[in-house]
């Protein structure tokens, strides 16, 4: 299952995947630009921005209700990191045209509803609303803040930062709340229409559409809109990490609990091949079930730690180890996760682990495909990266990789950095 590929013009490309597989249809179209640190915080204020009007439907209310009439058709505008790239996506699904009872065009309305909300938010003299900028600047300034209070997505961005100074991996998609002084409603506006005119579209199709009607629905959301698309995007996946001594950064704050994030590095980035879904194997086997390693020795047999899990992060070639600690317990967790991660160096876990991780990794394949969300996600982070792959053949190669291919993948996984998060400033840790 591959979505059809055609280009449009003005830098717009149409992804169409056609499916009687669900009840809705869903458009999205993703604006594609270099990841900055210094604009991520302008792109992050346009989620909000952006659905507190536009033309014919000057506030939320008028929004909300709009949508009610086309059957409650759900519109969302959202953020993402695809490896240095940031994707500003706007994204509708709706209920498909057959259902409707009272002849009620649903797709032709969702394009011009889309339309509006992507290119004509209300504005006030070549400007956004002030009142609507600064009610999104407060809100994104709270978001901001409110991830500081989440002490496992702080310490993943505090071992990022360690691991990829000023690197991508770094940048928090939210943005940050130094740059929120210096954006208005007139500035914030010349940002975005820079952005909707001048940077590449990605627009993806998924439900009960010929090529042709996906095409007809993009081109209609563009009806009347000028595009200069000067501006490139491409993303490219992280050269793998030098990995001498490992580092050892230690951050106090006042907590009780200490967070213990092990970042570790591989050449086995995101691909069409098994290397790639070995090491998919790999984090499911360390830390991603509840009969994982991590889980069943170092939380449960050991009980060293309140969670423990792993993460493998295929556009950065990393693999983080995360654990909620008693600040005493640093150098055993340590010592103890690391231990997990020779064991399937060593081959050190059976067959039956094996099959358990590979029918846990194809369930949740099979999942996203239920999702139209996530199945426009997964095709455009590989169109990004320029990689051919499906869901069909990650699966078909996760179902042939042997005890050997995991061995080897794991092999290839060096510890770079720890972090700890602790509480006292007294802690002491062998570095």
């Amino acid at each position: 299952m591959r979505p059809e590929k055609k280009y449009l013009g003005g830098g717009v490309t149409l992804f169409s995947l056609k499916t009687d597989k669900f009840k809705t249809d869903s458009l999205s179209l993703n604006f594609v630009m270099p990841l900055k640190r210094e604009t991520v915080t302008r792109v992050s204020l346009l989620r909000g921005l952006l659905l507190r009007g536009s033309q014919g439907y000057p506030d939320f209310e008028s929004l909300s209700a709009r949508t009610e009439e086309l059957y409650g058709t759900e519109i969302s505008v959202d953020t993402h990191i695809c490896g240095d790239c940031l994707v500003l996506s706007f994204s509708a699904s709706f209920l498909k045209e057959r259902f409707s009872v009272d002849g009620t065009k649903i797709r032709e309305g969702v394009c011009e509803l889309l339309r509006r909300i992507c290119f004509f938010p209300v504005t006030d003299n070549g400007a956004f609303v002030s009142e609507y900028c600064e009610s999104e600047k407060k809100r994104l300034k709270s978001e901001i803040e409110a991830q500081k209070n989440d002490k496992g997505s702080y310490s993943a961005l505090r071992l990022a930062e360690a691991m990829f100074p000023n690197g991508a991996p770094s940048v928090s998609r939210h943005g940050y709340t130094e740059y929120l002084d210096e954006i208005n409603a007139k500035n914030e506006y010349i940002f975005y229409k820079h952005l909707v005119s001048a940077y590449p579209v990605f627009a993806y199709a998924v439900g009960d559409m010929e090529l042709a009607e996906a095409e007809n629905s993009i081109l209609t959301i563009f009806e009347g809109v000028a595009r200069n698309c000067t501006e490139s995007a491409e993303a490219h996946l992280t050269k793998p990490l030098e990995c001498a001594e490992p580092a050892t950064v230690i951050e106090n704050m006042d907590i009780k609990q200490g967070r213990l994030a092990m970042g570790y590095t591989t050449p086995v980035v995101m691909s069409a091949s098994s290397d790639y879904t070995d090491t998919l194997i790999v984090n499911e086997i360390l830390g991603m079930s509840p009969i994982s390693k991590l889980f069943m020795h170092v939380r449960e047999e050991l009980n060293l730690c309140y969670s423990c899990s792993s993460h493998y992060s295929a556009s950065y070639g990393t693999l983080a180890v995360f654990a909620g600690i008693d600040p005493q317990s640093f150098d055993k967790t340590r010592d103890a996760c690391d231990e997990m991660l020779d064991k399937i160096k060593r081959g050190d876990f059976d067959e039956g682990e094996l099959e358990i991780a590979k029918k846990s990794i194809i369930s949740n394949i099979k999942a996203t495909m239920d999702s139209p969300r996530l199945i426009m996600d997964f095709y455009l982070t590989r169109e990004l990266y320029s990689i051919e792959d499906s869901y069909e053949n990650i699966a078909n190669r996760i179902l042939f990789a042997t005890k050997e291919d995991i061995c080897r993948a794991a092999e290839k996984i060096k510890l770079h950095t720890v972090y700890f998060l602790c509480g006292k400033a007294e802690t002491e840790v062998e570095e």
